[in-house]
C-alpha cells in the first residue's frame, strides 16, 4: 500500500502549472480507487485547506457505520462529531505538531514520510472501534505547504489510542510524538533477521509451530528459539502482539 502511495506521489511535482493538474489529479484518483478496491481497510483524499474530502472508499465499519457519500458530505466535520471525545485531543496534537514536523522536511521529503496514529471513532450499534490513519502528503501549493493528502484507514493493531509516529520507508530511524511531554524522539527501527522473517511468514499462512519446523527443516525446539528471542527483542509477549507489531511497523 505504501509503495503505491509513494509510487504515485512522486509522479506528482511539488508545484503543479494549473493546466497540468487536473490530469494529474485524475491519475492518482483513478490508481487509488482501484487499490482501494481491492484492500483491505479504507482510503480517502483530503483537501486541507477546504477541509473537504475529495475521494472515499466504501468502508462503513471504519467510519461509524456511514456510507462514503455521508462522509464526503461532513468532510472534516465527521472526525469532530463521531471521534471518542478523550480522543480528540489526539487529533489535535496530530493537526498542529505532526503537520509542523512536515515543515522541517524538503518539499520531495514531505511526500516520502508518513504520520500515523491511532483514535476511537463512536460506533451507534456497538462498541466504540480504535482505528490508525497514515496520512502521506500528495500535493503541495506554491509556497511548499501541504495542500492535499492520502490517508489510509484501517483498524488499529494497537491497543490503547495515541501512538502518533513519522515514518519514511527511506529512513532507518522513525519519530515518535510523547503526549505526555510534547516531544518528539528519534527512535532506530528493529530489524528482522531472516529466521525472523520466515517465521512470522508462515504465522500468517496459519501454519503451528510444528508446521513451520517441517517447512524450515528444523526442530519444533529451534522454532521456539528464534520466537522467544522476537519476543524479547521486540518487547511483546505472545504470536499474536508479535504479528501486530511487525505489520504496524511495516517490518516485512
Amino acid at each position: 500500500m505504501s509503495d503505491i502511495i509513494n509510487s504515485v506521489c512522486s509522479d506528482n511535482s511539488s508545484v503543479l502549472p494549473k493546466s497540468d493538474e487536473k490530469n494529474v489529479s485524475n491519475k492518482y484518483f483513478n490508481t487509488l480507487k482501484a487499490v482501494a478496491e481491492t484492500n483491505f481497510g479504507c482510503i480517502y483524499i483530503a483537501d486541507l485547506k477546504t477541509g473537504k474530502m475529495e475521494l472515499i472508499s466504501e468502508n462503513r465499519f471504519l467510519f461509524s457505520g456511514l456510507g462514503s457519500v455521508e462522509v464526503e458530505k461532513m468532510g472534516f466535520n465527521f472526525f469532530r462529531k463521531y471521534t471518542r471525545s478523550e480522543d480528540l485531543d489526539i487529533l489535535k496534537k496530530v493537526k498542529i505538531y505532526g503537520f509542523k514536523f512536515f515543515e522541517c522536511l524538503s518539499p520531495e521529503e514531505k511526500k516520502r514520510h508518513t504520520i500515523t496514529y491511532d483514535f476511537h471513532v463512536k460506533y451507534a450499534n456497538s462498541v466504540d472501534v480504535l482505528i490508525n490513519h497514515k496520512i502521506t502528503p500528495i500535493e503541495l501549493c506554491e509556497k511548499g505547504d501541504i495542500s492535499k493528502i492520502v490517508c489510509v484507514v484501517s483498524y488499529s493493531l494497537n491497543r490503547a489510542a495515541g501512538n502518533i509516529r513519522v515514518l519514511s520507508n527511506t529512513s532507518d530511524t522513525y519519530w515518535k510524538y510523547n503526549l505526555s511531554t510534547g516531544k518528539w524522539s528519534e527512535e532506530a527501527k528493529i530489524t528482522l533477521k531472516i529466521r525472523e522473517i520466515e517465521i512470522i511468514r508462515l504465522y500468517l499462512q496459519g501454519m503451528k509451530i510444528e508446521e513451520i519446523a517441517e517447512q524450515l527443516f528444523v526442530a519444533p525446539s529451534t522454532i521456539k528459539f528464534h520466537r522467544s528471542k522476537l519476543f524479547e527483542r521486540i518487547g511483546v509477549k505472545n504470536i499474536i502482539e508479535a504479528i501486530s507489531y511487525v505489520i504496524t511497523n511495516n517490518l516485512i
